[in-house]
């Protein structure tokens, strides 16, 4: 009988342990963005459900798939340019490896966030504040940089081209068809495989 309660004791703790570190598991990925205790969110996403039309809720659910792909797409180009580039230049490529044009509309979206220190700013580093179809521009003005990576320029003009129109229509709220994101799904794909 003490064997089995010493067990039974011994698998408690075990259990317990377990579950603290499964709880603190949870909570170091919710704090990295990962956030995979859905049901927790239920009542906020009932509420929503009130609060907004069956139709209107339908097309964000299908379109945050593709806010997803963006998201990921953009900021891996952001990775990108910043590794290779800090890693062949120097730390200091952004003076040297961006055009003027750029690093002013990124200095005058900088200034403009600043004064509104009440809010989230982007990035400490500037290429958090470049638009998407810079990116295109910096690593075709830096081709000598990426030409291992990529097949040619107009394989890195073509792919941001259509993704920017197709970009421009989520961040504005608007919906896609599903040929469209068909197509988007084939490019991000296509950068994956290219990049590595």
């Amino acid at each position: 009988m003490k064997k089995t309660n010493k067990k039974y004791m011994d698998d408690l703790k075990r259990m317990t342990f377990n579950g603290i570190l499964a709880i603190e598991s949870l909570n170091a990925l919710s704090k990295n963005g990962i956030d995979i205790r859905v049901l927790e969110k239920k009542e906020e996403r009932e509420e929503q459900e009130n609060d907004f039309s069956p139709i209107l809720l339908n097309k964000a659910r299908s379109m945050s798939r593709v806010y997803e792909m963006f998201f990921c797409m953009e900021n891996a180009a952001r990775s990108l340019i910043e590794e290779r580039l800090s890693e062949r230049m120097n730390e200091n490529w952004w003076e040297t490896c961006v055009s003027e044009n750029i690093k002013k509309s990124v200095e005058t979206l900088r200034k403009k966030e600043e004064k509104n220190k009440y809010h989230t700013q982007r990035n400490l580093h500037p290429i958090g504040y470049t638009m998407f179809g810079d990116l295109e521009k910096i690593i075709i003005n830096n081709w000598e940089n990426f030409s291992d990576i990529f097949p040619e320029q107009y394989w890195i003009s073509s792919r941001f081209n259509d993704l920017e129109l197709s970009r421009n229509i989520i961040m504005h709220t608007g919906t896609l068809p599903e040929t469209e994101i068909g197509r988007i799904e084939g490019i991000v794909r296509d950068w994956i495989n290219q990049t590595g």
